[in-house]
Formats: C-alpha cells, sequence, structure tokens
C-alpha cells in the first residue's frame, strides 16, 4: 500500500473535520445532524477520543470554495478524516484530494442523486439514505398494483434531482404509462393544483399518481390533493419526504391509499431505533432523517477510532475494515458496500392514513439483490436539471 494513504503522525485522539450545509427549507438540518453525531459518539463512548472541526458550506453550491476548506482542514488542521455533507457531484470533485493524501473522506446525503460514477475510491465512502433507491422500489410498486395510466405531479425543487428520473423510469419499466406532468411552483401564492385537476376531470382512467414533494411543500400538496383524491379515487405513491413526520399541517386530513418505501421512519420497532430515539431526544431536535445520518456516520466514526486505538494507520485499510461490517443501525441494518464503498440499509413499504399517519406495512424483499441491480444501472445521461443544491438545502 503507497505510503500516502498512513495517517500520520497516528495519535489515538483523532481530528474529524466537519463541512455542514446550511437549509432554509429545514433550518434544523446542520443542528440535528450534529446532535445525531455526537450522540452516537457518546453513545459508543468515543466522543473524547475525538475532536471535531467544523464548518459550513452553504447550500453545497460554492465548489471551489468547499475544495479549499477540505483541503484546509486536511493540509492545516492535520484532520485524519472529513465529513462533507454534499451530493454526488462535490464528494466526486473531492475525492482525488482525499486519495493523493490519504486521508478519508466521508459523504453524508439523502440519495436523491445518483453518482457520476460507482467506482471506489480508495479512502472515499458515502453514507447515503438512497431515496433514489426507494423512489425506484415506489415506482415499480405503483406500476405493479394500481393503474398503468400515470399522472406524474412534483415540486419545481424536487423534480429537479434523480430520485424523479429513479421513480418515473421504474414505473414505465413494469408498464407504467406516463400521461401528465404538473410542477407545482416553491412560491406559497403560486402553488396550484388546478393544471392537474383539469387532467384529470377529461381523463377518468388516470387514478395513479407519482408524487414528489417535501416540506412546506409536501403539506400544501397533501391539503390541496385530499378532496380530489376522494373525487376521483386516487392512489397516491409517494417519495420518501412525503413521509416525513417534520412539515407542518394547518388542518386535519382525510386521506387515505397513499403509499410508499422509505428508508426508515420513527415508528419501526428495533432496539436500535429506540435507542437512537431516546438519545436524540434534546430540547431543540428528535429522531428524523437527519439525526438518522449523523448517528449513523458516528458508527462508522467510532469504528475508525478503535482501528485507531488498535493500531490501524492506513486510511484504505480502515476504509475496507468499514465494509466488512454490517451495523446495527435503527434503520435495521446498515452495510458499506466493497464494490462502491456507499452505504446502504433496508427500504420499509409504508402507507399514509387520515391525518398522515404513517403505518409500516413490511420490509421490502431482496435487498441485496436489489441493491445490486441498482448500482450497475445506466446512470441517466443529459436528461438532469443541473441543480447543484444539496438537496433539501435551498
Amino acid at each position: 500500500m503507497p505510503s500516502s494513504y498512513r495517517l500520520q503522525p497516528y495519535r489515538y485522539m483523532l481530528k474529524a473535520g466537519i463541512l455542514m450545509p446550511r437549509s432554509t427549507l429545514y433550518p434544523s438540518l446542520g443542528l440535528d445532524i450534529m446532535n445525531g453525531l455526537k450522540q452516537s459518539l457518546k453513545q459508543q463512548q468515543v466522543f473524547d477520543k475525538i475532536q471535531l472541526l467544523i464548518d459550513n458550506i452553504g447550500y453545497g453550491t460554492d465548489e471551489p470554495g468547499i475544495y479549499a476548506k477540505a483541503e484546509k482542514m486536511l493540509l492545516q488542521e492535520d484532520a485524519d478524516l472529513v465529513i462533507v455533507c454534499a451530493d454526488s457531484g462535490i464528494a466526486q470533485m473531492l475525492q482525488p484530494l482525499f486519495t493523493a493524501t490519504g486521508k478519508i473522506l466521508l459523504v453524508l446525503n439523502f440519495g436523491a442523486n445518483l453518482p457520476a460514477s460507482w467506482q471506489a475510491e480508495p479512502t472515499s465512502l458515502t453514507l447515503s439514505l438512497n431515496f433514489c433507491l426507494h423512489t425506484k422500489l415506489t415506482g415499480r410498486l405503483a406500476a405493479l398494483t394500481a393503474g398503468k395510466q400515470v399522472a406524474n405531479v412534483v415540486s419545481y425543487f424536487d423534480g429537479g434531482y434523480n430520485q424523479c428520473f429513479s421513480m418515473l423510469n421504474s414505473n414505465r419499466d413494469h408498464g407504467g404509462i406516463p400521461r401528465f406532468n404538473h410542477v407545482t411552483h416553491l412560491k406559497p401564492e403560486a402553488f396550484t393544483l388546478q393544471p392537474l385537476v383539469d387532467f384529470l376531470e377529461e381523463n377518468k382512467d388516470v387514478q395513479t399518481l407519482l408524487c414528489l414533494f417535501s416540506g412546506e411543500e409536501a403539506g400544501r400538496f397533501y391539503q390541496g390533493i385530499a378532496s380530489i383524491q376522494q373525487k376521483n379515487g386516487l392512489d397516491l405513491f409517494v417519495s420518501p419526504m412525503m413521509v416525513d413526520d417534520t412539515f407542518k399541517k394547518d388542518d386535519a386530513l382525510q386521506i387515505q391509499r397513499v403509499q410508499g418505501f422509505v428508508p426508515w421512519h420513527a415508528s419501526l420497532q428495533n432496539e436500535a431505533n429506540e435507542l437512537f430515539k431516546r438519545q436524540v431526544r434534546t430540547g431543540t431536535t428528535r429522531a428524523n432523517y437527519f439525526s438518522l445520518l449523523g448517528w449513523e456516520a458516528g458508527l462508522l466514526l467510532a469504528n475508525v477510532c478503535l482501528q485507531a486505538a488498535a493500531g490501524q494507520a492506513d486510511a484504505a485499510a480502515m476504509v475496507t475494515a468499514l465494509t466488512q461490517e454490517r451495523y446495527n443501525s435503527p434503520r435495521g441494518w446498515l452495510k458499506i458496500d466493497a464494490g462502491t464503498h456507499h452505504g446502504y440499509g433496508p427500504s420499509w413499504q409504508v402507507s399514509v392514513h387520515d391525518d398522515l399517519e404513517v403505518k409500516i406495512e413490511n420490509e421490502a424483499a431482496g435487498m441485496e439483490e436489489e441493491w445490486k441491480t441498482f448500482s450497475r444501472e445506466p446512470l441517466p445521461g443529459t436528461e438532469i436539471s443541473g441543480w447543484r443544491n444539496t438537496y433539501l438545502c435551498i
């Protein structure tokens, strides 16, 4: 192994740089991730063995600025590893720097975009919620269990990421027929479902909606679609953020026949999830997708810390060791794929009922094979928006 892959001079006290984004859509995003990370490290009794160096990268759009901050952490702050909360484009930009310096890069994101390449780099790994994989499964579920004639309705923001491609493409591959697309405006005063209503009035054979929204946009959609669903007998198939518990509802809802696949939900019954929910509950945060990412990053960081304590000083060897574990995650389980260095876990089929009550229906079968297929599929070419924002950072 090249000598450049050694963390030097190695010490038991790790230095971990953290490049954290901000979000006006979810103002507590960074706080929740950090709380999840810190509580995870405390739970594993390594918090006092790690020095955290924290900086902010805005919405994740300033690539030269992010590179400069990562470089400073490595070269001036002598960080052993850097955690970057950003989408796959930023990861691709940073990987050569970390390969050259022999330091560990851990990328955290929601998986709403697909990477430009699944090629594993020796000292880099990505911990993702794999939204594209879950929307793929949701699109297939819609094609196999509901009407083949489909209308697609998305927010301007959410539709700009590959999760939209994954849902639509999977639905079409399994017999779905796209008949209509409606993209809603981000401004509350401009939000409307009227074009969708007009289409459904003229096309009674379309009763399946593929839906991608997040934040307040998800709340507005549910408020607007409830009466339309009842009138037209619609089946809604939704993205993971539409099952999130954090957005506000102005009024009680009467809604049924809503389904989708998600990486995690607070109602999952397992010991790791109960521990996670209990530990992250503070005055400012609670268990959600963001604190989950931080908690799982803590699982990996604790593993690195223990390897260091045992005398391991080779970053590439450390990353390889991370791929050989099965982690006891609140999702149910978590693995790092040795072939891609991307994390993955189970997918849970959920249904949503009156007032957005979520019920876990079952765990998707054959996730090992699903992951292999997903990570080998051809990536979309020019059929992308080019959004540079880290997903949910707007």
